[in-house]
């Protein structure tokens, strides 16, 4: 059986099962449990719940390992009935369990995003320091999709046939700053939806600060549409009987080595195999597991972004 008393003195076997170190991990078991408390106080005071709070079976496991099971679910993605024998309880247990920490985890991933606000006049007299402090001068956006399960009804599984991934898929557009950093992430969409009509749908346009500019790759054609009053650049596409310039493929081969930020980001969030494998489960639920890796990947990406400027 695992418990988070063992298993954080192997800080190796730790990483690889959770996809967090053991710092990370006590760093964000402070962030979850306030908020967890608060959420566990409002399902409790539902009306239809006949006994007072404190009545009723206590948790099998405490709150720490319970966090440690959504962490190897995510990271892992084992089915309930593996997850419940490594901590000791059955499939239904473990379900629940990870379902109560999925919500409030995916809450702190909710409050991580967003922009900074600009320097204001007088702020800052060097311009270094002003791109320490605000490094956030250029976007990029991208949309990523994951496999999910064949639905039965026929209108549904058109809609999530993908015909770029030659699958069916779900959709979810990121946005992040020059550095990696997550700074607004879109609800999932079936994968037949084109990534600039996401990008209209999404709301993202209202949220980029006007001084930032925004990068896409040829997805996003057309993007200066939606962003009329924010500097755009986009990538070349050839056409037909319209091949691509040296020059054209030059400026591609230039801003896709800027643009790589996002796909190491998207990559970091596909570390953990519930956004990698094939989606088993409902997809009405696919937002909450995404925004539960962001709360997991965005804190170490600003980290590491610190890490990096104080050098």
């Amino acid at each position: 059986m695992i418990t988070y008393r063992e298993i954080s003195k192997k800080p190796r076997l730790f990483k690889s099962f959770f996809g967090v170190t053991v710092i990370e991990f006590d760093e964000l078991y402070r962030k979850l449990w306030p908020v967890w408390a608060e959420n566990e106080v409002q399902r409790l005071s539902k009306h239809r719940r006949q006994r007072a709070i404190g009545g009723g079976r206590d948790y099998t496991l405490d709150l720490r390992d319970r966090f440690l099971m959504t962490l190897m679910w995510l990271k892992l993605y084992l089915n309930t009935d593996v997850l419940g024998y490594f901590f000791g309880v059955d499939k239904s247990t473990a379900s629940r369990n990870v379902r109560n920490i999925l919500s409030s985890l995916r809450q702190l991933g909710d409050e991580a995003l967003g922009w900074p606000d600009p320097p204001k006049r007088g702020q800052t007299k060097d311009i270094e320091q002003a791109l320490q402090d605000y490094p956030d001068l250029m976007a990029f956006v991208d949309a990523t999709e994951q496999r999910v399960r064949r639905s039965s009804d026929n209108e549904t599984q058109r809609e999530h046939y993908s015909g770029k991934k030659k699958c069916h898929t779900r959709k979810t557009q990121i946005t992040v700053s020059e550095k990696g950093i997550i700074r607004d992430v879109s609800f999932s969409v079936p994968g037949k939806m084109h990534d600039l009509e996401l990008f209209r749908q999404s709301g993202t346009a209202q949220q980029i600060p006007n001084h930032v500019g925004v990068g896409g790759d040829a997805g996003y054609q057309g993007l200066q549409n939606e962003l009329p009053d924010h500097s755009v650049a986009t990538t070349h596409k050839a056409r037909r009987n319209h091949p691509l310039t040296e020059d054209e493929k030059g400026m591609n081969r230039e801003f896709s080595s800027m643009r790589i930020i996002v796909e190491n980001t998207i990559c970091e969030l596909k570390h953990f195999k519930a956004l990698s494998e094939r989606f088993r489960h409902d997809v009405g639920g696919y937002d909450e597991v995404f925004g539960a890796v962001v709360a997991i990947v965005n804190p170490r990406i600003s980290r590491r972004v610190a890490a990096m400027a104080v050098a």
